[in-house]
């Protein structure tokens, strides 16, 4: 199993650009796989929408509000390093248009030299919708068609399409992507529909564990939908996992995490560690040693 990280930066000044590329430099040099990036555009002091993935449903980050644009970021982290992959965690696809989308994605995979993958999500804050113009109803049926949209510019030129929320007809999106196809998309959410959809439509699943709850029964309904699928991981379906983690995690605990998801055969591992601005070397070194990242 690979260890990659999840991280945000631009949450104050000490974690700015700069910081951002020693981040990746060193994380490259000790052994971590991958850096990936959240995404919210805009945020609120106060949600109604409830957080999916804690039982009381509050937003975890509290008063942390300031974040870069994740695109943004894995261009200049890829711009610092030259093994580590990037990652979307996760692009909240219908709050953008279709073709933008994917002329950015496109750009990226190239500025990326192919090391980018595309985590994509419905999103579950009905506050930011609203304040990007969006409209909430019916965004599973607007995620599946931009998906569809931006996976036929990257292939074909003219392109042309028909839904209910994408329409060309003609379109010449050029250059196509790095990657054959566009970069990998592995699709969010932890619900049945979201499984389901990771299967039909993406190349992997980026789910996300809290780590207090049984994680095995939504691992084993994935299994179920890709064997009714006539698929399986072994045929290069990815399946990976993030972690948010609260400053006080110890790393026993992130160890036994990491050994359970193991067992699980996750293909990679992406916690958010706790990983300060100050004597942050020592610390990722210390963390990819207790995780073994270069096991």
């Amino acid at each position: 199993m690979k260890i990659g990280l999840g991280a945000a930066f631009g949450d104050s000044p000490y974690r700015d650009i700069s910081f951002l590329k020693d981040f990746a430099q060193t994380a490259e040099a000790v052994g971590f796989n991958s850096l990936w990036f959240p995404e919210h555009v805009v945020f609120f002091r106060k949600y109604d929408s409830d957080y999916p993935y804690k039982p009381d449903g509050d937003f975890p980050w509290g008063e942390r509000t300031g974040l870069y644009d994740p695109l943004l970021a894995c261009a200049v982290a890829a711009c610092a390093t030259t093994t580590l992959r990037f990652g979307t965690s996760v692009l909240v696809v219908p709050e953008r248009p279709a073709l933008l989308a994917a002329k950015e994605l496109m750009t990226l995979d190239h500025i990326c030299d192919g090391r980018f993958e595309f985590g994509a999500g419905l999103g579950w804050s009905e506050e930011e919708y609203a304040a990007l113009g969006v409209t909430w109803e019916k965004r599973g049926k607007r995620f599946d068609e931009y998906l569809d949209a931006m996976k036929l510019v990257w292939k074909e030129s003219p392109a042309n399409f028909q839904g209910e929320f994408v329409n060309f007809e003609g379109v010449l999106l050029d250059p196509k992507p790095l990657t054959a196809g566009g970069p990998p998309i592995l699709i969010g959410g932890n619900s049945n529909v979201a499984l389901r959809r990771a299967v039909r439509l993406g190349d992997g699943w980026y789910g996300v564990w809290m780590g207090d709850e049984d994680i095995r029964p939504v691992i084993e309904k994935l299994h179920e939908f890709l064997a009714e699928a006539g698929l399986s991981p072994d045929d290069g379906f990815r399946i990976k996992l993030t972690m948010p983690l609260p400053f006080d995690v110890s790393i026993d605990f992130v160890c036994e995490k990491a050994e359970v998801l193991r067992g699980l055969g996750i293909h990679e591992f992406v916690p958010s560690l706790p990983i300060t601005s100050r004597d942050t070397a020592r610390q990722l070194r210390e963390w990819a040693e207790a995780l073994g990242v270069r096991d």
